[in-house]
């Protein structure tokens, strides 16, 4: 086969594959407006009902708001609820280290939590939250903790003597975008299984990696031009709910065996929070916040979640994962 009848071999294996593949997406739109106890946003005030607390880590520190999905003010998707605050809480954590796969096994969440109110009460004010809080926000903000701000005393943090970072920096409104759907990107574990499942059935003896969209080489502008088709094609990221999980490093999900579970089972992406709003614009922070050099998260941040758990509604057994660029 001539190196262009290779391309567009590819392309139409793309195009099968992602066709087999689609799955509902909701992107986000996010914005410095003004936001409700209730609304959906990032950072901020968690809502927290009138009995009850901020979630904390394994040691009692408590931990910061990083998203707040309010599912009544998003567009109807199939096995996500129609209603309830989903709410996912993070620690003070270091930006060039960032963390691996969370909750290991998908039983655990210690340094960092889901939080899940499904009948959220309108009665409770942000004014009655705020003061649940150890460290305001604002405050917080304004002191410049340092990493990893949760080792530090209370007394630190008051007087200024600390510098936190937090994901994300600054809280933003979260609005949403109609649903959609999209198809399997080539960052997700399972791009290869289907590729090479879709070669094999049009030439049973061909080997998968001489037809991959990143081993192929064009050697012409006009193939050169198919592949870069094919490659946009393939990237899936942006801030969303649903749809499928973009890694900037490898899909943990492909390391089970290391910590004894099929991770594959956590098959659904519920929540990515990705730091590139000029690829995957995300509302007015692109450019503003570029301006002001202040990131969401400094890469993707990815919480998957089994299909049965989220049908059922279960919130304990999240994997999450945040990969630096």
């Amino acid at each position: 086969m001539t190196s262009m009848e290779k391309i567009q071999l590819c392309q139409e294996i793309v195009n099968q594959i992602q066709a087999e593949s689609q799955r509902p997406v909701c992107r986000l739109h996010l914005s410095r407006k003004p936001f409700g106890i209730t609304d959906s946003h990032l950072g901020g005030v968690p809502y927290t009902p009138h009995d009850g607390q901020i979630p904390t880590d394994e040691d009692g520190h408590q931990l910061w708001l990083c998203a707040q999905i309010n599912f009544a003010q998003m567009p109807l998707m199939e096995d996500f609820p129609e209603q309830g605050i989903l709410q996912f809480f993070l620690p003070d954590w270091d930006l060039d280290g960032g963390f691996g796969l969370l909750g290991e096994d998908g039983t655990v969440q210690g340094h960092w939590k889901t939080a899940w109110y499904p009948e959220p009460d309108e009665s409770v004010t942000m004014e009655e939250c705020a003061a649940k809080m150890a460290v305001p926000w604002a405050e917080a903000s304004k002191n410049n903790m340092p990493r990893p701000a949760h080792k530090c005393d209370l007394k630190d943090i008051e007087e200024g003597r600390t510098e936190l970072w937090r994901c994300p920096d600054v809280p933003l409104k979260m609005a949403f975008l109609p649903a959609e759907t999209e198809g399997v990107n080539h960052e997700e574990f399972r791009f290869d299984v289907l590729f090479a499942a879709a070669l094999e059935a049009r030439m049973p003896d061909a080997e998968p990696e001489d037809f991959m969209p990143y081993r192929l080489r064009g050697s012409t502008p006009e193939e050169r031009e198919a592949l870069d088709r094919i490659r946009s094609q393939i990237q899936n990221g942006g801030c969303k709910i649903g749809g499928y999980p973009r890694y900037y490093q490898d899909d943990p999900r492909e390391y089970g065996e290391e910590v004894g579970k099929p991770l594959e089972e956590w098959d659904t992406l519920l929540f990515q929070l990705d730091d590139d709003p000029y690829t995957y614009p995300a509302g007015e922070i692109g450019t503003e916040l570029e301006e002001m050099d202040i990131p969401l998260n400094g890469g993707t941040l990815n919480f998957v979640i089994r299909a049965e758990d989220l049908r059922n509604r279960d919130f304990s057994r999240v994997l999450g994962q945040w990969a630096c660029t």
